[in-house]
């Protein structure tokens, strides 16, 4: 509930804390006292457009805070927005507020955090309705008016089951639609798919292939040079016509050692060792010798070795950057052909699960409809019950329906209807011209759902417009009603209904050094009998003025 209002350098009030209790809460004062300066303030709270001429003259900027008790279930935009901005209600508060600069500039915080006029909207709207000032009025909203069939209805049930199968339907329709179009992406690759693994499955490339086919023609492509290098070798190691061999000097150095050694046998080591280079380089010898008349040069297998490197550089260069990649390609090329030629058997499939589920949907919002349209005649009776002890007894009211096509809240569009006079048509509740008249089917409905509705402060200007007497009776009854269930505050100009009041501020203003201010001043008792003194006759001081408001005071006790 709306625990304090503060105003500061706004319109005609300097300075000014308001405290709402719990209950039913009149404000009154004169005409141009500056009650409306209040509904202003509040109407700010709930994301109302700014404007530079509400500052204060000789002010540069204008502030509104309010203090909001979050005592029972949070609504779902504020849970969501503390969630998100990481914060915490401290004593179950939460505190709105908005400034107005004079250059233009004004900005809002939510728990002293920065805010955007349309998350102030959302939450507020969920803890405060303002019933005169129709952008503020919730219940002008078709969907809101459903919410509240609902609500009034106890539909939990119903659209918990409809939604259920609207979420089946809906994912179906989301998997179709995605299919549908791996589907169609599948066909328009088809040809250039099919061409692509023709292509590689011709080729056919082994892993590392091209690598190993680089190296073998490397080798081929320098046959003269290794040629040469291993016959210059042979001919080293084993003797040409120009001179002795290496092989036949070691020979004539181990016959020289074996003499030496004769005489001393330490040379035999040396002997021995040179024994074992002989044969190694003999073995190294006929290894080369047999390399070199293996080798053979052949022009054509090296044009075939040049031929599929260039088939497998092409793959590389239209399929991936290595034969890796290509063989991806292969695969993935292959399960995409697979899925175009299986795609119409999954999609028909999927269209005949939508059609069981959509079947299971409408099945579903049927039932939820029948409950509206039954619950709808019940609310329609008691509103209209309601809507006869406020004056209006001619005042037929309705609930018309339109279907539509399925959405998460079902197949129903709701518009709340009146017709308060004979002969005329039936209109939208928003289509009303009369605010004192819209004021009263706003009580009415709100009292007949004071159960269901979940905003806790309910505030009313125009109520009573254009009644009296007994019908402003009825109407400070039903008021009185509807603060057990909420808090109300009510902008009145009648004593039938203020007297009713648990809460009395009174608005009132002066001029000081010729600036005028507006106060507001909680009363009670005496001060509290003036005001309703003077609401009755304008005279606060009269006996009889006096004497008349203390027998509504205490009947409205």
């Amino acid at each position: 509930m709306l625990e304090r209002l503060e105003i500061h350098h706004y319109a005609l009030i300097e300075d000014s804390a308001i405290e709402f209790p719990e209950g039913f809460s009149v404000i009154t004062g004169e005409t141009g006292a500056g009650k409306s300066i209040i509904l202003g303030a509040l109407s700010l709270m709930l994301g109302e457009k700014t404007e530079v001429q509400s500052i204060r003259s000789g002010c540069d900027s204008a502030t509104v805070s309010a203090s909001f008790h979050i005592a029972k279930q949070m609504g779902a935009h504020l849970a969501a927005y503390l969630a998100k901005e990481e914060l915490e209600l401290e004593d179950d508060t939460l505190v709105v507020s908005r400034t107005i600069k004079s250059n233009g500039r004004s900005s809002i915080s939510i728990q002293g955090r920065l805010a955007t006029r349309s998350e102030l909207s959302l939450i507020t709207s969920e803890l405060l309705d303002i019933s005169a000032q129709r952008d503020h009025q919730s219940l002008l909203s078709t969907s809101h008016q459903l919410s509240v069939l609902d609500a009034f209805g106890s539909c939990e049930a119903e659209k918990a089951a409809y939604k259920r199968a609207y979420e089946q339907y809906q994912n179906l329709k989301s998997e179709l639609e995605s299919t549908k179009a791996q589907v169609e992406a599948a066909k328009r690759e088809l040809d250039y798919l099919g061409y692509a693994v023709d292509e590689i499955e011709k080729i056919n490339p082994k892993p590392a292939e091209d690598e190993e086919i680089a190296s073998q023609v490397q080798l081929i492509a320098s046959f003269e040079h290794i040629h040469e290098a291993l016959s210059q070798a042979v001919s080293l190691l084993h003797g040409n016509e120009q001179g002795l061999s290496t092989i036949a000097s070691l020979y004539q150095v181990k016959t020289q050692l074996a003499l030496a050694s004769k005489a001393d046998s330490s040379l035999q080591v040396l002997g021995e060792r040179l024994e074992s280079a002989s044969i190694e380089i003999e073995d190294i010898y006929e290894s080369v010798r047999d390399y070199l008349n293996g080798m053979t040069y052949s022009e054509a297998e090296l044009d075939r070795l040049q031929s599929r490197l260039a088939q497998l550089q092409r793959l590389k260069k239209k399929y991936g950057p290595n034969l890796e990649a290509v063989h991806s390609f292969l695969k993935q090329s292959k399960e995409k052909l697979s899925l175009s030629e299986q795609g119409e058997i999954v999609l028909s499939k999927l269209e005949k699960q939508i059609k069981l589920a959509y079947e299971k949907l409408m099945q579903e919002a049927l039932l939820l409809q029948d409950k509206r349209k039954k619950t709808a005649l019940l609310l329609s009776r008691e509103v209209e019950t309601k809507l006869r002890t406020l004056g209006m007894k001619e005042a037929v009211f309705a609930i018309a329906f339109s279907q539509t096509s399925p959405t998460s809240n079902g197949i129903d569009e709701v518009s709340f209807q009146i017709c308060a006079n004979p002969g005329l048509e039936m209109r939208s509740i928003k289509d009303v011209a009369s605010g004192g008249e819209l004021s009263r089917i706003m009580l009415a409905v709100k009292t007949s759902l004071a159960q269901s509705d979940a905003v806790p402060t309910l505030i009313f200007d125009e109520v009573d417009a254009g009644i009296g007497g007994s019908v402003a009776l009825s109407v400070a009854e039903q008021l009185k009603k509807l603060a057990s269930t909420h808090q109300v505050i009510v902008i009145t100009h009648l004593a039938s209904i203020a007297s009713k009041a648990d809460h009395h501020l009174v608005v009132s203003k002066d001029i000081r050094n010729g600036m005028s201010y507006s106060t507001i001043t909680a009363v009670a008792d005496g001060e509290r009998q003036k005001e309703i003194a003077r609401m009755l006759s304008g005279d606060d001081t009269s006996q009889e003025s006096l004497g008349h408001a203390r027998k509504l005071l205490e009947k409205g006790n």
